[in-house]
């Protein structure tokens, strides 16, 4: 595969996808990930995901569907296509200590092995709230971002407090609220209570699919093996030495 060709992929959650929906990537070229290196380095801390995400957009070709209709589990599985399809002879690695000797351990991750799964078959598409009964609900897309990003700015507030995006994104997947643009305001986000968020996050732990990011490790010292999870930071992916 050269550089300018895209190939397809096939998503986790292909099903969620209306038919005939076709997804194809393409390699990151040295020009493609110096800039992207640049942009990140000049980004504010808040603004960086916006960076990798309209980044990963010019990697991706999409028919049937727009590219922020997509999946945030598809996405996630994107950026280890994307980078197993450019870095083949440089694999993804972190590092973590060992619980028994206490030494730390490099851990190398085979992206074209992955623990992969789809979204659950009876994956419930409502919930029930305190104050409004059964509501419809939906699992986060890309362009979810971006909204959030949108309504913390209108409010004064900064779009970098992970407390706040948890609370309306937990709003945006519920559409009794939609479009949140038009019609959010601090109250609106009052009117669900501490147990309404409770259920909302574990309908996104318990219906979750996608890359599984965990895997067994057995310590290169101590022969302790334990299972160890990770969350590779975006810009490992666009690079061959990650670490």
């Amino acid at each position: 595969m050269n550089q300018a060709e895209y190939y397809k992929i096939t998503l986790p959650g292909e099903k969620l996808y209306p038919e005939g929906t076709l997804v194809e990537i393409k390699k990151i070229t040295p020009f493609e990930q110096k800039k992207f290196f640049s942009d990140m380095m000049v980004a504010e801390e808040s603004e960086k995901n916006s960076v990798m995400i309209d980044f990963v957009k010019t990697l991706v070709r999409c028919t049937g569907i727009n590219f922020e209709d997509i999946y945030y589990p598809d996405l996630q599985f994107i950026l280890y296509q994307i980078r197993t399809a450019t870095y083949k002879l440089f694999p993804l690695k972190f590092y973590y200590t060992c619980e028994g000797c206490k030494q730390k351990q490099t851990v190398t991750i085979d992206t074209e092995k992955l623990e992969i799964t789809e979204p659950p078959a009876d994956m419930p598409t409502t919930i029930l709230l305190d104050n409004h009964g059964e509501v419809a609900i939906r699992y986060k897309t890309i362009a979810d971002d971006k909204r959030i990003d949108n309504f913390l700015k209108s409010k004064g507030l900064k779009s970098d407090d992970i407390l706040m995006r948890v609370l309306v994104m937990d709003m945006l997947l519920l559409d009794r609220w939609q479009p949140l643009e038009e019609t959010w305001n601090l109250a609106t986000i009052g009117d669900i209570t501490a147990q309404d968020t409770t259920r909302i996050e574990n309908f996104i732990g318990q219906n979750a699919w996608g890359v599984k990011e965990e895997v067994t490790c057995k310590c290169q010292k101590c022969g302790k093996e334990v299972a160890v999870s990770y969350n590779m930071d975006p810009a490992d992916f666009f690079s061959a030495n990650n670490n």
